[in-house]
């Protein structure tokens, strides 16, 4: 079983990712960082060891069960913190992840497919009159057809990514 929007390992970054259904917060930032990850919130234990499998992809989970399991079948598996920052830490620390944002290479964080930068007039019905008129960069996502642009979530995540950079820099 195959879950979301599927791209292969060359379509990525570098890494592509299962990450279990606890995690689905991780999973959109890593989406965002243009990292391709299979998450379901449905997703059982089996099932994300399989897909992990199939796909060569790295097993990101809070579960040390599951983290055990997917071992002894040769997944590789990141065990991973509660928290949001430690995980990111966590991924950077083992040189999975670049805590950065490259907004050429970010994908849906609903889907995972692929974003595609858009002109302004392409999606100006589908976004407020006012982001229309304050924003410049838009990209679209041809899956689920969700358009974004560089608000104050990308500022705020951006930042959380500089600040984590630091902290493993001065660590």
């Amino acid at each position: 079983m195959t879950f979301g929007w599927q791209l292969t390992r060359e379509d990525s970054r570098e890494e592509c990712f299962v990450v279990d259904a606890m995690l689905g917060r991780l999973a959109k930032w890593l989406r965002v960082m243009g990292y391709d990850t299979t998450y379901s919130p449905s997703m059982s234990d089996p099932e994300a060891i399989r897909e992990a499998k199939a796909r060569g992809a790295v097993l990101v989970t809070r579960d040390k069960g599951l983290a055990a399991k997917a071992r002894a079948e040769g997944v590789e598996t990141v065990l991973v913190g509660e928290d949001l920052e430690s995980q990111l830490k966590e991924l950077a620390d083992r040189g999975y992840i670049d805590l950065r944002i490259d907004l050429e290479r970010t994908r849906c964080p609903l889907c995972n497919a692929k974003l595609v930068r858009v002109e302004r007039v392409r999606v100006r019905r589908l976004i407020p009159e006012a982001v229309a008129n304050r924003y410049e960069d838009f990209w679209f996502c041809p899956r689920c057809r969700k358009v974004y642009w560089p608000g104050s979530h990308l500022r705020a995540m951006r930042a959380l990514l500089k600040r984590l950079r630091e902290q493993i820099k001065g660590g």
